[in-house]
């Protein structure tokens, strides 16, 4: 059976994100792997969390690509830019976690600004409130997404819930609802 590279770096991811101390022994067990594959893989403990962290930037600015961000109503973009992210959030968890490179950290970069973008069409287009930044709502995605995530990896949430609970809340703080007025301190 062929050993699929990328299906061992989001094994690895998990094991990771789950155990952040975790051997290379460890991630390998967890990976479905020996040791000494995951080396032939990977030269090392380092080169695994950058290779991640690029592989997380690469898949999160191509999922929300793929979303069409820029067509159809902000509301369905979103969901499906929820969608797109998914398979993505333990690599940016470990991203978050790591000191990752400039050019990294440019990446992700852009991916806000795809994402900033989004929601600066939703607010104009009336679907979502401008008494928040698209900025916040770019941070609050980000935040419910990997969370939801988080609490699926410790058993607290069902896999097929994130998208749904993801998506409920995000849309409960942004959209734009008549007569709503911001929360008062």
């Amino acid at each position: 059976m062929a050993i699929e590279r990328n299906d061992v770096l989001l094994a690895a991811a998990t094991v990771l994100v789950q155990n952040p101390a975790a051997s290379m022994s460890e991630i390998a067990t967890g990976a479905g792997i020996s040791r000494a594959t995951l080396h032939r893989l990977v030269d090392g403990r380092e080169a695994l969390l950058s290779e991640l962290s690029e592989m997380g930037v690469e898949r999160g600015i191509a999922a929300i690509r793929e979303a069409r961000t820029d067509e159809g109503d902000p509301i369905e973009a979103v969901r499906r830019v929820i969608v797109g992210l998914l398979p993505s959030v333990d690599l940016w968890v470990l991203a978050e976690r790591i000191q990752s490179s400039d050019e990294v950290l440019a990446r992700y970069a852009e991916m806000d600004t795809l994402l900033v973008e989004l929601f600066r069409r939703g607010q104009r287009s009336g679907a979502f409130c401008v008494t928040q930044s698209a900025t916040w709502m770019t941070e609050a995605l980000y935040a419910l997404l990997t969370r939801a995530v988080l609490a699926a990896h410790d058993g607290r949430l069902a896999r097929q819930e994130i998208v749904g609970v993801t998506e409920r809340t995000l849309l409960a703080g942004v959209v734009e609802t008549a007569g709503r007025s911001p929360a008062t301190p």
